[in-house]
């Protein structure tokens, strides 16, 4: 039976590991020092050889020959390990055993010591599909595991892991593999296959492999069921891409604000199969290449390009400019964004194109007049009542102070308001008349009433904003808005002249005492 590449050219050591050089020599060096830990985690992007560490770690914590912290691959407990013979080393998909009930069957069978093996390993694949119950099940035992039990979690989605997990493994993270890594692999694996893979077809790969050597030989396989000799040509027939000088004409077209050629070139590329998310994906690349040649020393951020394409893009970034390329970048992105909601690809594609063959609109500058400068209003000095009798000394006082001249209280003329007689009611009684009898807060109302509100209610606690106080009782006025509260004694919660409400219809101030 055939087998794929990526399978049947899986590493077996970790020197055959690809851009993980990092974590493979601490794994090494730990299972050389015999310092292996209880439990670990895996992170990283797809296809960067999270469970292949994990299957030779497996195999080098039990091989009877290790080889610098490699396994040996030939004792009896590798080949048994390799072709499933050994049932010590466990590998469980958690997105197909996510219930709590599959984690207490594995911590049932961490009970029981291995028959073959010097450990038992776990391999947890995709681990953050488990359950909330599934975790909370798994915690006990993996924070303090039997002598004879190693846990291998890997995963894709690190944020998914909770932090009491994270807290109990050593973490690793797998880097995305660099293009030169994957195309030097590629090669040697199309050398071994007998295949005939040129030098572009091989960068082509790379490229479109965004750092997963898996999806490197998925094209590679792919494209040797066609023909022996691969070029980039096959590549791009094969993966769904053409010549990536349609990206040049696209955005040469956009940047004349010739927005009928763009859209045609694409319909062209539609009638070759080509797929518009994917075109979308390159054009992002494309535009993120030129906006790295306009930025000054940007040219060694250039990576996975051919020589001819890195001197068209250092000819037509500055041209373009830094703006225009974020902005060619912003929309494509939305449109991709929305290409995942479900809507038709095509279209969004051919709105983005026609909005960056449109010239940016500039913001208008609205015209905004001055506020008339108002003077600011000047505090009235404070005033002695009519009815303030002058502070006496003390007996004692050897030297009297001279009292303090009284002040006559003027008040405005108000105009004359038509008032039915009643034999009844009394006659009004004004502030002079009343000054001996009145609380001295209450003598400060009233004068403040007749001096600036004349139609506010005689009695302090309501004559504020009624749409915006209540009553609760004789405790008296509470803000609604604010909260604070007000009384009408001289014993107030609050200090002299502070505003106590911010109502848009009336501010007033405490009564000074």
């Amino acid at each position: 039976m055939y087998r794929a590449l990526y399978r049947k050219w899986r590493p077996q050591r970790f020197e055959d590991v690809v851009g993980q050089r990092a974590i493979v020599t601490a794994l090494k060096n730990q299972i050389t020092a015999n310092r292996v830990g209880h439990a670990y985690l895996f992170t990283g992007v797809r296809g960067t050889g999270k469970t292949t560490c994990a299957k030779i770690f497996a195999k080098a914590v039990n091989c009877l020959h290790p080889v610098n912290g490699d396994p040996c691959g030939e004792c009896e407990i590798c080949k048994g390990i390799d072709n499933g013979s050994i049932l010590d080393v466990v590998e469980m998909d958690a997105a197909s055993n996510n219930g709590v009930d599959d984690i207490r069957d594995l911590r049932d069978e961490t009970a029981y010591t291995p028959s073959a093996c010097k450990y038992k390993v776990y391999i947890i694949d995709e681990v953050h599909m488990l359950s909330t119950a599934a975790f909370n099940a798994l915690l006990k035992t993996l924070e303090e595991p039997p002598a004879h039990v190693i846990f291998i979690l890997a995963t894709t989605e690190i944020q998914k892991v909770p932090a009491t997990i994270l807290s109990r493994c050593q973490r690793y993270d797998f880097t995305r593999i660099g293009p030169e890594d994957i195309a030097r692999r590629v090669e040697y694996i199309a050398g071994e296959e007998k295949l005939e893979l040129s030098p572009d077809g091989a960068e082509l790969i790379a490229r479109l492999a965004d750092g997963a050597l898996r999806d490197a030989l998925s094209i590679l396989d792919t494209c040797a069921g066609v023909t022996a000799k691969i070029d980039a040509d096959v590549v791009r027939r094969m993966a769904g891409v053409t010549d990536r000088s349609y990206l040049f004409r696209i955005s040469d077209a956009l940047e004349a604000q010739d927005g009928a050629t763009a859209l045609a070139q694409l319909a062209q590329l539609r009638q070759q199969s080509v797929d518009v998310k994917r075109l979308t994906e390159e054009l992002i690349a494309h535009y993120r290449a030129l906006m790295l040649a306009a930025l000054p020393g940007g040219q060694s951020l250039l990576s996975g390009v051919s020589p001819e394409e890195e001197a068209l893009y250092l000819e037509k970034g500055p041209q373009l400019g830094q703006r225009e390329a974020i902005r060619a970048i912003r929309a494509l992105g939305s449109a991709l964004e929305h290409m995942t909601r479900g809507s038709d690809q095509r279209i969004e594609l051919e709105l983005a194109l026609f909005g960056l063959s449109e010239p940016p609109q500039q913001p208008q500058a609205v015209p905004v007049q001055a506020a008339p400068v108002r003077a600011a209003a000047q505090p009235a000095a404070p005033q002695p009542f009519a009815s303030a009798t002058a502070v006496q000394p003390f007996a004692s006082a050897p030297t009297p102070q001279p009292p303090i001249p009284s002040v006559p209280v003027v008040q405005p003329a108000a105009e004359p308001k038509p008032v039915k007689a009643e034999p009844s009611a009394p006659s009004e009684i004004s502030v002079e008349q009343t000054s001996r009898q009145l609380h001295p807060c209450r003598q400060s109302w009233n004068l403040f009433r007749s001096q600036n509100r004349p139609n506010l209610h005689p009695h302090p606690l309501q004559s504020l904003c009624r749409k915006s106080h209540r009553m609760p009782g004789r405790k008296g006025l509470r803000c609604i808005r604010t909260g604070r509260r007000w009384y009408s004694s001289c014993r107030k919660k609050i200090p002299c002249s502070t505003p106590i409400c911010a109502s848009p219809r009336l501010t007033l101030m405490a009564p000074a005492c």
